[in-house]
C-alpha cells in the first residue's frame, strides 16, 4: 500500500471507531429491556371476537374490557367478559362475569367470580346467578359446581351445581334442589 492509501485507510478506520463511540454515547440513556418469563407478552383493550357458523351466521361473540396473554401458561385473562350465544331457535344467551381465563384456542372459557346468565328470545326470559362457570362456546355448554339460583317469571329454583345445554334450553340441576312456583307471577 502506498502512503495515500494508508492515510485513507487510517481515516476510514477513525470514522468507523468515532461513529461507534458517537452512537454508543447517544444510546447511553437507554437501558436493556428484559421480558419476564412469567409475565404477559400482549394486552388488548376492548377485545371483540365474533365466531360464525358454516352459513356465515353469528354463532357466538366474546367481548371483554381487556385481554392479557400469558405465553408461559398459554392462557388469556379476560376482565369483565361477556359471551353472547345465538341459537337458531330464536333464543340468545348472555353470560357475564367479573373475570375469565381461556386457552389460546378459546375452546374452553373459565368464568370466575360472580356469573350472570340471561336468556332472551322466543322461550321467554330466564336468569341464572352462580359462580365459577366453565363454558364451551362451540357446544353452547356450561357447567358449575357452585350454588345456582334460576329465576323466570313465576319461578325460582335453587341448586348446587348445574349443567346447561344452551342449544336445547336444558338445565340439569345436580343437588340440593329447592323451588318455588308462584302461579300469579
Amino acid at each position: 500500500m502506498n502512503t495515500r492509501q494508508n492515510v485513507l485507510f487510517i481515516l476510514l478506520l477513525m470514522v468507523i471507531i468515532g461513529s461507534g463511540w458517537f452512537l454508543d454515547d447517544r444510546r447511553g440513556g437507554l437501558q436493556d429491556i428484559s421480558i419476564s418469563r412469567t409475565g404477559p407478552d400482549s394486552f388488548v383493550s376492548g377485545m371483540h371476537l365474533d365466531v360464525m357458523d358454516a352459513s356465515g351466521q353469528l354463532r357466538y361473540r366474546v367481548t371483554a374490557d381487556t385481554m392479557t396473554h400469558y405465553p408461559h401458561k398459554e392462557e388469556l385473562e379476560l376482565q369483565r367478559p361477556l359471551i353472547d350465544l345465538q341459537q337458531h331457535n330464536g333464543n340468545s344467551w348472555h353470560i357475564t362475569a367479573e373475570t375469565g381465563v381461556t386457552t389460546d384456542t378459546g375452546d374452553l372459557i373459565r368464568l370466575l367470580g360472580n356469573v350472570d346468565i340471561r336468556r332472551s328470545g322466543v322461550s321467554g326470559p330466564l336468569q341464572v346467578l352462580t359462580r365459577d362457570l366453565l363454558v364451551r362456546p362451540e357446544q353452547a355448554y356450561a357447567t358449575t359446581d357452585s350454588a345456582a339460583t334460576i329465576t323466570a317469571p313465576g319461578h325460582r329454583v335453587d341448586s348446587v351445581g348445574l349443567e346447561a345445554d344452551l342449544n336445547n334450553n336444558t338445565l340439569e340441576l345436580r343437588s340440593r334442589v329447592r323451588g318455588t312456583i308462584n302461579a300469579a307471577g
